[in-house]
């Protein structure tokens, strides 16, 4: 696929994976839109890379998502939507009663899961559209091996991987030209593994 002059959207793109992914899609050519819930991270990766397109968006927000497809039509629609928003929420001892063990799992499930959904249901249309469209689900390694301190995470992570091999089975069945890719990063050194001991890539 020729990146270069594509239009492409990354959730969670103003620090780490995305950010990153943003900065080399850039230098590729192509047209990039971040978006993410803070504007201070937006406007520090626009400083950092002027060319970006920032979006405050919340994807567990459905007016936040709507919003974003009426901004994104604005701009003339993208090419590939890249969803890499992810939330992960520090353990807590799946063995004792706790109410915030359950509000932290809604959490991840909305951000990791079903925002994943949303978009995909909002912008398969436009995709579709497209020349080459694309769709790239970042999920995790814990979805193959999951993690004991980081249980909930590891389920909203396991739901995206089988949500994304049967999209793209469906889309296949129904001839459509839309690419489906999964993206399984190894643990980066960012915000959300700050807590890790392992050995960590660097953005």
């Amino acid at each position: 696929m020729e990146l270069k002059g594509k239009t492409i959207l990354i959730t969670g793109g103003a620090s780490g994976i995305g950010l990153e992914a943003a900065k080399q899609f850039l230098e590729i050519g192509a047209k990039v839109i971040i978006t993410g819930r803070n504007q201070v991270k937006l406007d520090a990766a626009k400083k950092q890379f002027p060319a970006l397109i920032t979006v405050k968006s919340d994807v567990s927000v459905a007016e936040d998502a709507a919003l974003l497809f009426n901004k994104v039509l604005e701009i003339g629609g993208i090419d590939i939507l890249y969803n890499n928003a992810g939330v992960g929420v520090p353990a807590i001892n799946l063995g004792v009663p706790n109410e915030k063990h359950f509000e932290n799992a809604v959490y991840e499930m909305e951000v990791n899961y079903l925002g994943v959904i949303r978009l995909n249901n909002l912008f398969l249309e436009m995709l579709t559209s497209r020349k080459e469209g694309v769709i790239i689900n970042t999920t995790s390694i814990l979805s193959y091996v999951p993690s004991l301190l980081e249980a909930t995470y590891s389920a909203s992570k396991t739901a995206l991987a089988f949500y994304t091999k049967s999209l793209r089975e469906h889309l296949r069945i129904i001839n459509s030209k839309v690419k489906i890719f999964e993206l399984l990063p190894p643990v980066v050194d960012t915000e959300m593994t700050v807590s890790r001991t392992d050995k960590k890539m660097t953005t």
